[in-house]
């Protein structure tokens, strides 16, 4: 098989995947891809600069969304995504300013423990490209997907419907890091709130929160949805009178 055919096979194939699994849930916002890459998309591109925060819900618009070290809005999420080597952090700033943590030094420690976890993926590109995954502009590293609080219990049980594996779900950090640079560097699943200074400055809607998915895992959870009640599958009679009787006891 031609390299060219192959590629465009795989790409039809994650589109589809997204497919099953946005219509089983019901998840209303477009699915966005992230992709780091220095290829030409071939699309045109929203002008201007984004923060991160902002160019996932541009993107779950339906804009395609360029952040490069000249092109992204935000410092952290520059340097989170690993656009741009780490600088001095202004950590007064972040205690007096945005009053996330008591002092410097709390600080400073919740910043070790991120880096602990996942650094920045230095090196990968010099720029991350957020699209609409029906556009199939690229094959994403990561798809997001914007969901509200059943739809997230759906994705868990999807994701480990085949291994019966959780990964560590993180929530700590930027909404920069736990959305993109945590899945991304450790391939893992996950699910975030983001952080409150990123949701109030990009006026993210109160219920909505974000699944982060590595293109590897996306066909695993999309062929669950047919076998699990996460999904489409219907519970059996049994289950369904004991979940009766429990109710009728209350």
């Amino acid at each position: 098989m031609k390299k060219e055919v192959k590629n465009w096979l795989e790409q039809y194939e994650y589109i589809k995947h997204v497919k099953t699994i946005v219509d089983a849930l019901g998840i209303e916002k477009e699915s966005v891809g992230v992709k780091y890459t220095d290829e030409d998309p071939g699309v045109e591109i929203e002008a201007g600069s984004y923060t991160v925060c902002g160019a996932i819900l541009a993107a779950s618009e339906g804009e395609v969304i360029l952040l490069s070290e000249d092109r992204c809005a935000c410092s952290g999420g520059k340097t989170h995504l690993g656009l741009t080597q780490k600088r001095e952090i202004p950590w007064k700033m972040l205690v007096e300013g945005e009053k996330l943590w008591y002092d410097v030094k709390t600080a400073i420690r919740s910043g070790v423990e991120v880096d602990k976890i996942a650094r920045p993926p230095y090196g990968l590109s010099t720029k991350i490209f957020l699209y609409p995954v029906r556009k199939g502009i690229f094959q994403p590293d990561l798809i997001l997907m914007l969901v509200n609080a059943e739809q997230a219990s759906r994705l868990i049980t999807l994701n480990q419907f085949w291994d019966g594996k959780t990964p560590a779900i993180e929530m700590r950090g930027s909404l920069c890091w736990s959305m993109i640079t945590y899945p991304l560097v450790s391939g893992n699943f996950n699910l975030s709130v983001g952080d409150i200074s990123a949701r109030r400055m990009e006026r993210w809607d109160p219920n909505i929160m974000a699944a982060s998915i590595p293109w590897e895992r996306i066909r695993g959870i999309a062929e669950a949805v047919e076998f699990s009640t996460a999904g489409r599958a219907e519970s059996s009679e049994e289950f369904e009178r004991m979940t009766e009787m429990m109710r009728s006891r209350r």
